[in-house]
């Protein structure tokens, strides 16, 4: 293998570590919770766990014999 082959393996590696890097920092911010997030996330629990218990227990139209 010639000198071109190597450099453009390891611009191919240099490229993928930042994409790897830039990946996990939009996560870190995304993640991060301000005060309204942490008030809402219980809240949205709840509520996503009732929506749950209507559309299996309350909406279930399965025959159940």
């Amino acid at each position: 293998m010639n000198i071109i082959t190597y450099v453009f393996i390891g611009l191919l590696i240099l490229l993928l570590n930042e994409y790897r890097l830039i990946k996990k920092y939009i996560n870190a911010i995304e993640n991060k919770s301000g005060p309204f997030q942490a008030v809402r996330k219980p809240i949205a629990k709840a509520s996503d766990s009732f929506k749950n218990w209507i559309n299996h227990k309350v909406l279930n139209n399965e025959l159940n014999y």
